[in-house]
């Protein structure tokens, strides 16, 4: 198995359990059962990472962008697509699914309480596999792709190529929401998550070397 493949496993691994905690306080927050799938999880390149970020809609959906100011150091964003976004804040505002057809103030400040829960998550996600604390700085709003292109256009991550993509799904009866969830770390934070994760691998098989 490719080391790039390992290391997906132990992102979905550490992915599994937090997840199981978003669940909870969404059902809460949402009222409600949920139903949520195992989250996918990718590395990909900057032109990939560029390139999916506009086929999903940054003007269209809700996007929001935060800086990581300790354990490492890079960018994450929070992204739910045009549909998505609509679906949930339709859900926490009250609304009968479907009749929410733009996205107003309303709508994106009871998005950014569902995006707070999954934000808790994703850092601990990082906190675990990293064995530190790790922070984000308050939101920044991103309206367009070019808000986005302009961030990594600053001195720490411009040489940029490793982009770790966290997607996952609930459902509430008929409902569908789906979220996107990136971490852009400096290629200095990269490396230092890679040993990290190169640790855990070679734990792995020592342990099932001695079992």
């Amino acid at each position: 198995m490719k080391k790039s493949e390992l290391y997906k496993d132990i992102f979905k691994e550490a992915s599994n359990i937090a997840m199981s905690h978003a669940l909870t306080a969404l059902s809460q927050m949402i009222g409600g059962p949920i139903e949520m799938e195992a989250p996918d999880v990718d590395i990909v390149s900057r032109v990939e990472f560029l390139k999916i970020l506009a086929e999903r809609g940054v003007s269209k959906g809700f996007t929001v962008m935060f800086d990581i100011t300790e354990g490492m150091s890079g960018l994450t964003i929070l992204q739910f697509p045009r549909q998505s976004a609509l679906n949930i804040s339709s859900v926490l505002l009250g609304m009968e699914p479907g009749s929410m057809t733009e996205l107003d103030e309303m709508g994106k400040s009871a998005i950014m309480e569902v995006g707070n829960i999954l934000i808790s998550v994703y850092t601990d996600i990082l906190s675990n596999l990293l064995g530190e604390p790790v922070s984000l700085s308050p939101p920044k709003p991103a309206e367009s792709l070019y808000d986005i292109e302009k961030e990594l256009g600053r001195s720490d991550l411009r040489n940029v190529n490793s982009v770790v993509v966290f997607k996952s799904k609930f459902y509430k009866e008929d409902i569908r929401v789906e979220s996107y969830f990136y971490i852009i770390p400096t290629p200095e934070s990269f490396t230092k998550l890679v040993k990290k994760l190169e640790s855990q691998v070679s734990g792995e098989v020592e342990t099932n070397e001695g079992s």
